[in-house]
């Protein structure tokens, strides 16, 4: 996973379940697991009538992070700052009114390349090329990844295998179960335009999967390349734009009026000897009648 893509959050659902409210610490027994080096956007759901409203602080390895109220559903959203690999503490104390009356512990795994994306850069495209490429996601986590789903953004035409073209430049669908350890590969197709501008470009890529019956969210991505190599493309489609218009002007101007030589019948041509040898022998009469 790239670390420029740190600044995106991953989603972390830890669901409670209190038939009765009391400030008794409670232990989540599954580790939680997070991608090192990128913030955690974490929501915490407590699912009971009286959890409401209910303040929450948290607090990761004795260090205050975050504090919100429950929705009305009994939720609530904390944001923990990126995290070191290894092992950290997760602790929420849950208030209502001035008096806590919950504690929740959990144990938070940070894993350096928890979900990898290869290979980066994914291609070197030219200009106006159009060429077919495999990415791959790798699981690199200590747990099976189920139901995992990606959705791919790209700053041009993309097309992928058995995914849903949602727009022109992004494209989404179902990869299926990613076990630890397990790889997945993703054909796609993308077309890059004539008048692209060289650089480096980011494929941004969603991935959201299962875990038991927690549901995560890991933003990744993966550069492309444009080289400027592509613009003898460019420059062939321009040049066939030109003939294209000139061979366009040269049909507009068959169409202007023009005036034109062209041969003369033959019947005209007799009409008009014979018109003339009577206007000649009209002539020499009239000449002999004057004399």
């Amino acid at each position: 996973m790239r670390k420029e893509v740190a600044t995106v959050p991953l989603i972390m659902l830890l669901a409670l379940s209190l038939t009765s409210l009391g400030a008794v610490p409670i232990r989540a027994k599954v580790p939680i697991y997070v991608p090192a080096n990128l913030p955690v956007t974490g929501t915490v759901c407590l699912p009971s009538a009286l959890a409401a409203g209910l303040k929450a602080k948290l607090y990761v390895d004795n260090a205050f992070v975050d504090e919100g109220a429950a929705d009305e559903i009994g939720c609530y959203k904390v944001t923990i700052k990126p995290l070191t690999p290894g092992r950290h503490e997760l602790y929420a104390e849950i208030y209502k009114g001035g008096t806590k009356v919950a504690e929740i512990s959990a144990e938070v795994i940070a894993i350096k390349g928890m979900i990898t994306v290869r290979p980066d850069p994914l291609a070197t495209l030219k200009r106006g090329e159009t060429r077919e490429v495999s990415l791959f996601i790798e699981n690199r986590s200590p747990v099976n990844m189920s139901n995992v789903r990606v959705e791919i953004e790209a700053p041009f035409p993309i097309y992928a295998e058995r995914m849903t073209r949602i727009r022109s430049f992004a494209v989404r669908g179902s990869i299926g179960d990613l076990e630890i350890n397990g790889t997945k590969e993703i054909r796609m197709e993308l077309a890059v335009p004539s008048n692209l501008r060289p650089g480096t470009y980011t494929l941004k890529i969603n991935m959201t999967y299962e875990v038991g019956e927690s549901t995560y969210s890991a933003p990744l991505s993966v550069s492309v390349i444009v080289s400027q190599e592509g613009g003898g493309t460019m420059t062939t489609r321009q040049q066939t734009t030109q003939a294209t218009f000139t061979t366009t002007s040269s049909v507009e101007s068959t169409t202007t009026p023009e005036i034109r030589a062209e041969p003369t019948p033959a019947w005209l041509f007799l009409l008009m000897v014979f018109v003339g040898a009577l206007v000649v022998g009209l002539v020499l009469w009239m000449v002999t009648r004057s004399r």
